[in-house]
């Protein structure tokens, strides 16, 4: 018939393009990471918060160095002019408390790059494995609606000379039409995948690119114990948080501190001008009392305490959380090792099929069908292991971001 040779034509041809799109320049996962590193644009808002914090840091110790102004009035009248240097001798530690805190706010914002920085070389990692795995899954269903084009048109064949019902002939060609379906949601999955990918690398003069195939994997050994505590003790997330915590103490004590005085030195040398009567040089040693600030430093300490109690539930959250995501992903991994065995000896079984389908077929004692049923079974059984895989690598990916463990 002509309507389902048509349709192989067009299915060849599409076949073909597809294949020469994915001949463009091949795109390794390695590639991949370091293109998503350089250009994507969260990493470097992460890392702007720690130049950020490095400059706060900054503008805290400053009150620990000599403060150098200068002062002119024109006319001169009465030594205004002149130069002035003002030094903090001592504040009943309010200072140190504050650079202490802005330390662990830096600490902070670096354990935060660090998560961050891990977490895209994570995301970008999967995005490649199910770019990988929508990619095994659409051939599949290429071959698959090839397959079941041939077969609608054999079974066309026999129907006209009566070996095959007219049930068949309807059944291949509902067959034929679901093969289709899948293979338009297949090509739409692979395009929204590869459009994930593009997004996290975010190189807007990156074109047309394969990815290349990446079987290899390495099993998780570790029990669920050591990985929890390891998650607890490595997680960027909690390290950020017990940063903060420091921070809010160290904020707290600067705060207690505001209700001391601070002890100052002053040295000035003036101009002499009209009407000047004052020396020119002058020191001494003064001494600041905080009397009434309209409540504002017990709002502080109030806010201080505040953000501690939230710091202490929030960490206490996130360690509930890291618990559950661990044990939940250590059991995935487990059965994702079970399934990859099974999958492997299906596709050895299989591939042995195949083979003595193979002889049969040349021996004149299989069919054409009976052969490409056994190929089918064979290409199934080859696309499940390899997403199998992909599966497990996706998996273990989240399990070692989680734990803080460096991606490679």
């Amino acid at each position: 018939m002509s309507i389902p040779k048509k349709f192989l034509l067009f299915l060849s041809s599409l076949l073909l393009l597809s294949q020469t799109a994915w001949a463009q320049e091949i795109i390794p996962i390695e590639r991949a990471v370091k293109i998503a590193l350089l250009n994507n644009p969260e990493l470097r808002i992460s890392r702007s918060e720690v130049d950020i914090s490095k400059s706060i840091l900054r503008q805290a110790k400053a009150p620990l160095y000599p403060q150098l102004r200068g002062k002119l009035v024109v006319p001169f009248v009465g030594r205004e002019s002149g130069f002035y240097v003002d030094q903090m001798i001592w504040d009943f530690g309010k200072t140190k408390a504050r650079v202490k805190a802005r330390e662990h706010y830096l600490e902070s914002a670096r354990h935060l790059f660090a998560g961050s920085e891990t977490m895209l070389v994570r995301d970008t990692r999967i995005a490649y494995y199910q770019a990988l795995s929508e990619k095994n899954r659409l051939q599949e269903a290429a071959t698959k609606t090839k397959r079941r084009g041939w077969l609608l048109e054999k079974t066309e064949e026999l129907f006209a000379v009566g070996k095959r019902s007219a049930q068949q002939l309807s059944q291949a060609e509902i067959d034929l039409q679901q093969a289709k379906l899948e293979l338009v949601s297949r090509e739409n999955s692979y395009e929204l995948a590869v459009l994930n990918l593009r997004h996290l690398m975010n190189d807007p003069s990156l074109e047309q690119f394969d990815i290349r195939e990446n079987l290899v994997y390495e099993k998780v050994n570790e029990t669920r114990e050591d990985l929890v505590g390891l998650a607890l003790s490595q997680n960027p997330d909690i390290k950020s948080l017990l940063a903060d915590h420091g921070g809010i103490k160290a904020s707290l004590a600067e705060n207690r501190g505001k209700f001391l005085p601070s002890v100052f030195g002053r040295a000035a040398y003036r101009f002499e001008g009209e009407g000047a009567e004052t020396p020119a040089f002058i020191a001494g040693v003064g001494i600041k009392v905080p009397i009434f600030e309209g409540f504002s430093r017990f709002g502080q300490m109030s806010q201080s305490r505040a953000e501690l109690v939230r710091n202490e539930a929030q960490t206490e959250l996130l360690r509930n959380r890291i618990i559950l995501s661990v044990g939940e992903l250590y059991l995935q991994l487990k059965h994702l090792e079970k399934r990859i065995g099974i999958f492997a000896d299906s596709e050895s079984i299989s591939e042995k099929n195949l083979r003595l389908v193979k002889e049969r077929y040349e021996s004149r004692s299989a069919s054409k069908i009976e052969l490409a049923e056994a190929q089918a079974l064979y290409e199934e059984a080859v696309a499940d292991y390899k997403n199998s895989i992909y599966d497990y690598k996706i998996v273990r990916l989240r399990l070692l971001s989680l734990c803080g463990k460096e991606i490679p």
